[in-house]
């Protein structure tokens, strides 16, 4: 079996902002989220799901006011809690390629980069109109490019989950508590009617209010519930406190 524990990196209050992340609902509210990567540990493997971002890129980059960003810690020292150095991970899974998921993705060198191929076509030449792609970021950068539903290592794999963007991918884990899936669309437990389990029902599923699909998103979602044990909302401020998730 494997394990799951979030690295948080910031802390982002979003004034009015939340239906950045459920379309259509919640017009004028705040909502607080986080900037993450995950640590998935198996067996000898230690992998990295997505590379993050910084407060100081949400302020500096993103025009965030200062006031509404707040540094958790580094992603060194996030490792350094479980024992390891950005040296130690081995493989490197991109949920997509965001700026606010890729920020230390040059750190790893060494370590192998796994984005599906559709997600990479875009990003490297991206619509004018969709801001959170740089592809001057990830140009010579080495990938490992996957098409559709793959087996990673004996206790991971991903999901071919579009909609959010071209090409993400979500991250199935198998643990002690079941498979729980990290999403590859930026959402908070809300999206899922508040429910991190899934139970005998579909909840009322809300699409993340950013995303080029809304068909292709919803459908994402529905692949996602009816994978998980248990659901890692990329995005939700809980797991800012809450590190070790299985």
């Amino acid at each position: 079996m494997a394990t799951i524990h979030a690295i948080p990196l910031a802390k982002i209050l979003g004034r009015a902002e939340k239906t950045k992340f459920t379309y259509l609902k919640g017009f004028g509210q705040n909502v607080e989220f986080g900037y993450y990567c995950w640590l998935v540990r198996d067996g000898p493997e230690n992998i990295l799901i997505d590379a993050g971002a910084t407060a100081e890129q949400a302020i500096r980059a993103w025009g965030r006011p200062p006031d509404t960003v707040e540094h958790v810690q580094t992603l060194e020292e996030g490792l350094a809690a479980h024992g390891l150095r950005i040296a130690d991970i081995q493989r490197v899974i991109l949920t997509h390629l965001h700026m606010d998921h890729i920020a230390h993705i040059h750190a790893f060198g060494a370590a192998e980069k796994i984005v599906q191929r559709q997600e990479w076509l875009f990003a490297s030449q991206p619509q004018p109109i969709d801001r959170y792609y740089d592809p001057s970021f990830i140009a010579g950068l080495d990938f490992t490019l996957i098409d559709g539903d793959q087996q990673i290592t004996d206790n991971v794999g991903v999901l071919f989950t579009p909609g959010h963007t071209p090409g993400g991918q979500s991250v199935w884990v198998r643990t002690e508590r079941g498979v729980g899936v990290i999403t590859g669309f930026c959402c908070i437990h809300e999206n899922f009617g508040g429910c991190e389990c899934r139970g005998p029902e579909v909840p009322e599923l809300t699409i993340p209010g950013i995303h080029q699909n809304a068909m292709d998103a919803y459908n994402s979602m529905l692949k996602v519930w009816n994978a998980a044990d248990f659901i890692v909302a990329n995005h939700d401020a809980k797991y800012i406190l809450e590190n070790e998730v299985s």
